[in-house]
């Protein structure tokens, strides 16, 4: 397996095997905040980073990570991640993911996530700061 991140001009060249993997993360756990329509954009604008989890010829992961600038800190967002073998992928490629956030100048990686996604990253290190609520207007 090996993780590649893709800067905004590759994005048409491979967003083939991701979009796949991100329309069914965005069927099931984004509730209107973006549709794969305006995610494609944002990668293609460099306003998200695609990486990709490769195994042979298939993509096994798909992760878009958006950078959110605060005036004392910058957060390494991950907006969505999609694909199979979950705990193998992440137990594979936390590290470099890490690696490239703090390069990038993140102080931290942040998500929002379901009850069962939060159980799996926490094995990870990730831990709770926030309950996010909505309310429709």
């Amino acid at each position: 397996m090996r993780l590649v991140f893709y800067k905004p001009e590759q994005i048409p060249e491979i967003w083939q095997y991701a979009e796949p993997l991100f329309l069914r993360v965005i069927d099931k756990a984004v509730h209107g905040e973006f549709d794969i329509v305006d995610l494609h954009r944002m990668a293609r604008d460099g306003k998200v980073v695609v990486c990709l989890v490769w195994e042979g010829d298939e993509v096994v992961m798909a992760t878009a990570i958006e950078f959110v600038y605060y005036p004392k800190a910058t957060a390494a967002n991950v907006l969505a991640m999609g694909g199979r073998d979950l705990k193998k992928v992440l137990d594979k490629f936390f590290e470099p993911v890490k690696q490239f956030c703090r390069e990038a100048g993140a102080d931290w990686i942040t998500c929002s996530v379901s009850r069962a996604m939060e159980r799996i990253h926490k094995r990870n290190g990730l831990h709770t700061i926030y309950r996010s609520m909505r309310m429709e207007l």
